[in-house]
């Protein structure tokens, strides 16, 4: 499986390739990658892994090459509530949801599913800086991570069963599924080619390499970057948090202007 490191790969792929065909030529790579994810989560060898993390999410929206917009989180929350609460929790519903966002699809789980507050205010800031159809027809989505875990430390706690269980097991099984997710989350970058790419929160940020190495979101929130497309970078404050909060409201004014 051909995992992207650079976009000079993807000029390769694309060299002496009719451009009104690219579209297509990459929907397939892109295809190709959420299928030999689909097959590796489902494959037995991470059950143990499975069995405590069931699901995963990879596109949030429908297919676009070169969108306006492409904003990538850290990994996957619940789709069919607000907060997690056990007696509470609606697991037909959730799988019913998260089955639905599998491979390439036509939805917008942004605002389809409305419950997650990362939904909410990524909608709520986008309808103030453009409107509906504009998240719906310009905007792409997608983790760093695919796995869905629970809460505001749930990457965190994710990567830290997924260490237990290969300790334990001796294996690096579980670990590897994460980092095939991260690789695969990458070359979507340079495969789609979005015009202003959106990190939403300091760890996603982080792992895009564009600003170096344990640097602050505020610091990275105040250098908007080249990609090697010829698009923007910025790193924004996660949208699981209002806007009306003091850098939630900067989040908002930098899109605005990214998006002038």
């Amino acid at each position: 499986m051909k995992l992207y490191k650079s976009f000079s790969e993807v000029k390769d792929l694309l060299k002496d390739k009719n451009e009104e065909h690219h579209c297509e030529i990459i929907k397939s790579e892109v295809r190709n990658l959420l299928e030999y994810f689909d097959r590796e989560f489902s494959c037995n060898k991470v059950d143990v892994l499975k069995s405590k993390y069931p699901r995963y999410v990879a596109l949030y929206t429908k297919y676009i090459y070169k969108p306006e917009v492409a904003i990538r989180g850290i990994n996957p929350s619940y789709f069919s509530c607000r907060k997690y609460e056990e007696y509470k929790f609606n697991e037909r519903e959730e799988d019913r949801r998260v089955l639905s966002l599998k491979g390439l699809h036509n939805l917008n789980a942004y605002t389809l599913y409305s419950e997650p507050l990362y939904h909410h205010y990524l909608v709520k800031d986008f309808k103030e800086i453009r409107n509906k159809e504009f998240i719906e027809n310009h905007l792409m989505g997608w983790n760093n991570c695919f796995i869905q875990s629970g809460g505001q430390k749930g990457m965190e706690q994710l990567e830290s069963d997924a260490n237990e269980i290969d300790t334990r097991l001796k294996n690096k099984n579980s670990s590897n599924l994460i980092r095939l997710s991260l690789e695969i989350a990458r070359s979507l970058d340079y495969l789609i080619q979005p015009k202003i790419i959106i990190y939403a929160g300091q760890p996603a940020a982080e792992i895009s390499r564009y600003w170096g190495n344990k640097k602050s979101l505020k610091y990275m929130n105040n250098r908007i970057v080249s990609t090697e497309w010829g698009g923007f970078a910025v790193a924004v404050q996660h949208f699981s948090y209002p806007e009306s909060n003091k850098q939630g409201s900067y989040r908002k004014s930098r899109i605005d202007e990214l998006l002038g």
